[in-house]
């Protein structure tokens, strides 16, 4: 099995709706319903995404203003 891999694509000053759009699922586009667990501080940040839709898992790697961003984003919805 080939794992999927991507490359985020938003600002760090972008909506929150821009920033869930990176992430959408690369198989079937589904922005909502994807689930994402991050390693957002170190070196590689990244995230490991999973579609509830079509069970699909890949992992997106960020630039550190994108790993913040997600990070607030995440700290905001707890």
């Amino acid at each position: 099995m080939t794992t999927l891999t991507d490359t985020a694509r938003f600002r760090a000053t972008d909506p929150d709706v821009l920033v869930s759009a990176s992430l959408a699922c690369p198989i079937c586009l589904a922005v909502v319903g994807v689930d994402w667990d991050g390693t957002l501080d170190g070196h590689d940040p990244s995230v490991d995404c999973r579609c509830s839709r079509c069970g699909q898992s890949w992992r997106v790697y960020l630039a550190p203003q994108q790993a913040l961003r997600l990070g607030l984003m995440a700290a905001r919805d707890v």
